[in-house]
């Protein structure tokens, strides 16, 4: 009888096809060595590899139909091939591998976006490298597995599946004992994914958590006069590219002449917590200290609702009902907005035209395109003052090319930025404006873009941002005591988290939620706090005097 059961469950590995989609299981797993190298590590990926090849083995057995296994054959296949091109070209080009961060940037991404990154990242010449490169991986997978695969060592494949199944049970364990999904060793591409889905599903019970939690927010205003308050989030600035912060080239001509009649403030020591839009998004509107416990703090956008602020949005990336975030999702949005706009503008400008400025004392949010790429897509042609032959000449032209049209985008953001001032110069208001996070321009290495700034031989580029506030004439007249501290605090080290608490004390909002050693326009303002960006990098101890 045990001899019946061995036979019986060695079926799936006496075949050909167990073996070739163990190799592909391999080859797309083991990309997470890039993070953990440990005996441990290498054990689990092959038994588990081993595992999942026998699941897909025993369906093909399973099969009857001659057609319906070439069928399955083919489809199971395709899909290890597609996750083996993802997982390398993700490690080797972001130096990431297709984990919960990859996943969220992928359900957030909005057609526009996946057009503007294929023309970025992707050409006919690596497209055709890819196909070739296939092909001979396949060819190479079944060259091997004619050569070495023998009926007589099929038990040892079982037992490999078997440990891969121990593996898993020791997961699932780990899993209902801790809760917590980061202790499940997940070396492989397929419980990595399904890891993911499971969080983005748990999203929306914290987006629930967070609508009711802003919903009954207590706050008071404190003064008879509050000013009108605008936020404007860029997207992937970088200080780097800025002339207002060193840049040798004129990228913020307009901006320079608030800066010169003293109006403008600039803030040169400022991180965000992340390097990508989702993580830092969260940071800059939840009131949460260096993201601990974003779900119990309110957003800083209620706080003004509370008070019985008119609140706008207008944003060029994030719309309602696109994704599963706290700013696309409609009842959460409704809480913190009177208006969201629905219409996607191709620049920034027009839909700065379609602000409508009231005379109500009002808060206004808005999210622009800036400098993310496609960055020659983010700036009418008017604006391509900086050409390929402006940059250093040893450089490939596609990389001088893609730094003149950064620098040109952020020329454009320089004209939009001005744009929004002049139509809120004659109201009584503050502007604040920095970017979500920052970018990398071909300065360190053969790589453009961000997240990945903990693999970066300098985080600086994708963490360090710009941070402005501009005040109109008739608030600095009227406020001399706050501009003052605003002077004063230009070079305090500042975290974009800290800015919602900022936002808040500057509008003369008082709730419990407010924390006044969080505001840099605070006496009581805290600049010993130790700012840990990507989770655990303590950048006051180690990159502060980097730059």
């Amino acid at each position: 009888m045990l001899k019946k059961i061995v036979q019986w469950l060695s079926k799936p590995v006496s075949k050909h096809f167990f073996l070739y989609v163990f190799i592909l299981n391999l080859l797309s797993n083991y990309v997470d060595l890039h993070y953990d190298q440990s005996t441990f590590a290498y054990c689990c990926i092959f038994f588990l590899s081993a595992l999942i090849a026998y699941i897909e083995s025993a369906i093909f057995v399973i099969l009857k139909a001659s057609w319906l296994k070439k069928i399955y054959a083919i489809i199971v296949i395709a899909f290890h091939n597609i996750l083996v091109i993802c997982e390398y070209y993700l490690l080797l080009q972001f130096q990431m591998i297709l984990n919960q961060d990859a996943i969220d940037i992928l359900a957030e991404t909005n057609p526009v976006e996946i057009e503007n990154f294929i023309h970025t990242y992707f050409s006919p010449w690596l497209i055709l490298s890819c196909v070739v490169l296939v092909i001979l991986l396949n060819g190479a997978i079944y060259g091997i597995i004619r050569l070495v695969f023998y009926q007589k060592y099929q038990w040892i494949h079982l037992v490999f599946a078997f440990l891969g199944f121990c593996v898993l049970c020791l997961c699932g364990y780990n899993f209902i004992k801790f809760h917590n999904g980061m202790a499940i060793p997940q070396y492989t591409t397929l419980t990595r994914a399904g890891y993911a889905m499971y969080v983005m599903k748990g999203r929306e019970l914290q987006i629930r958590q967070l609508e009711i939690l802003c919903k009954n927010l207590e706050a008071k205003q404190t003064t008879e006069k509050p000013p009108t308050i605008i936020v404007v989030i860029g997207e992937s600035a970088s200080v780097y590219h800025s002339s207002l912060y060193g840049y040798e080239k004129p990228t913020n001509p307009l901006l320079s002449k608030y800066k010169a009649d003293g109006s403008l403030f600039l803030f040169d020591n400022v991180v965000s917590l992340y390097d990508g839009t989702h993580g830092s998004m969260i940071a800059d509107f939840s009131l949460d200290s260096l993201g601990v416990d974003y779900t119990n703090q309110p957003l800083f956008p209620a706080c003004f609702k509370a008070v019985n602020y008119q609140t706008y949005m207008y944003d060029n990336q994030y719309f309602v009902g696109n994704g599963i975030t706290f700013l696309t999702d409609q009842a959460l949005s409704e809480t913190m907005f009177d208006f969201r706009n629905t219409e996607r503008y191709q620049y920034d400008e027009k839909m700065v035209d379609d602000i409508h400025v009231t005379d109500s004392v009002s808060l206004y949010v808005i999210h622009l395109w800036g400098q993310h790429y496609n960055y020659s897509q983010r700036f009418p042609k008017e604006f391509a003052k900086f050409k390929p032959d402006d940059y250093q000449q040893d450089l490939p032209i596609e990389q001088r090319q893609a730094m003149a049209d950064y620098d040109n985008a952020t020329l454009y953001n320089d004209f939009v930025l001005d744009k929004i001032i002049k139509k809120f110069q004659n109201q009584y208001c503050c502007l604040f404006y920095f970017s979500d996070h920052g970018e990398e321009v071909y300065e360190l290495r053969d790589y453009m873009g961000h997240g990945n700034a903990a693999h970066s031989p300098n985080l600086n580029y994708q963490i360090r941002v710009p941070l402005m506030v501009w005040t109109s004439p008739s608030y600095f007249a009227e406020n001399e005591e706050l501009v003052a501290k605003m002077k004063e605090a230009e070079h305090y080290p500042i975290c974009t988290d800290d800015i919602g608490h900022s936002i808040i004390d500057v509008a003369h909002i008082t709730t419990k939620k407010f924390a006044p050693t969080r505001s840099f326009v605070n006496n009581k303002f805290n600049k010993n706090r130790h700012r840990i960006v990507l989770n655990s990098i303590d950048y006051d101890k180690v990159w502060v005097n980097k730059k």
